[in-house]
């Protein structure tokens, strides 16, 4: 049963495909910054719209950062897993993007309907 939620969670959207990124800890994250929360927030869509360019935003830091700190002298083992996390990190960008894009669109289709 715990496989099967797991599972069902990563398809809705609340996690990213690597796990390192959850909505649960980017919602606890956002409420401790912001004494007061914004209209949107309350929102569904919206707070998803929000977690995907967080995901997309920590994702690239931390790829930028990792790409940086690859160069040709890099001992293998530890260059191959830095690779490894970029390109996991990679997918989350892509996945984020794939996330907020398809929020846009049901809101698009919400409003011509």
């Amino acid at each position: 049963m715990t496989q099967t939620t797991a599972q069902t969670t990563h398809n809705t959207g609340d996690r990213s495909p690597s796990g390192l990124f959850r909505m649960s800890a980017w919602e606890g994250e956002f409420e401790r910054a912001n004494a007061q929360l914004p209209r949107w927030y309350w929102n569904r869509d919206q707070r998803r719209r929000h977690y995907a360019r967080w995901v997309e935003a920590e994702a690239e830091t931390l790829v930028m950062r990792l790409s940086g700190l690859l160069r040709s002298d890099t001992p293998a083992e530890t260059g191959s897993a830095a690779r490894v996390l970029v390109e996991s990190l990679s997918r989350d960008i892509d996945w984020a993007r794939r996330l907020e894009d398809s929020e846009s669109e049901d809101r698009t289709f919400a409003h011509a309907a």
